[in-house]
């Protein structure tokens, strides 16, 4: 590759990233709702979702860099979109599932429209098999995705009163069916009540 196509596809980068970067400032909706001071951001909800798939995959022996990866980008279209939370049940959304569905597919591959080609089919490639939810890897993330929510709550069950979080419970548990992370949402929950219970 020469000089000034490499400089093409850096440019190329740069622009992705700061428009991708703009995931830092989108707070999470369901803890905006709740009144959570200082609520994390759709980037450190990626970032968490991404370790622990990592780490699980490794585990199962799965292909551990397909699935961080995976991980890391899942919520790139909240960029456009926004974060729009799931509810356990979808009357209660802002959107039904079908309409979040079109819009974070649409938006998702606007973001990666800004990519250089190779990465860009790349990133297609993961996001379709994710969305698609056939590959060991992609059943993964989609359930630590909602068991990421539930760790949080560990830290945030300090500032609210526990039954504001049993809706979480409830909408993860509709979500989560892998026994290791069934396993660690249970402890979590015993966690959660023992805490208020003191």
């Amino acid at each position: 590759m020469n000089g000034k196509a490499r400089n093409r596809e850096l440019d190329r980068l740069l622009n992705f990233m700061v428009e991708a970067d703009k995931l830092k400032r989108v707070d999470r909706t369901g803890w905006v709702e709740l009144g959570i001071r200082d609520p994390e951001s759709v980037a450190d909800h990626s970032y968490s979702v991404a370790i622990l798939s990592y780490l699980i995959a490794k585990r199962r022996g799965l292909d551990a860099e397909k699935t961080a990866v995976m991980a890391l980008t899942h919520d790139i279209n909240e960029v456009l979109t926004g974060d729009i939370a799931t509810k356990p049940r979808e009357n209660l959304q802002k959107v039904s599932n079908k309409v979040k569905h079109i819009m974070e597919n649409k938006n998702h591959l606007k973001m990666l429209s800004y990519l250089p080609p190779t990465d860009r089919k790349r990133f297609e490639s993961l996001w379709k098999e994710l969305s698609k939810k056939e590959s060991d890897e992609s059943k993964l993330v989609k359930q630590v995705d909602a068991l990421d929510y539930i760790i949080q709550i560990l830290l945030y069950s300090r500032e609210k009163n526990r039954n504001f979080f049993r809706p979480f419970f409830i909408t993860a548990r509709q979500r989560i069916y892998d026994k290791d992370l069934l396993y660690i949402l249970n402890k979590v929950e015993k966690q959660v009540y023992a805490k208020r219970r003191r």
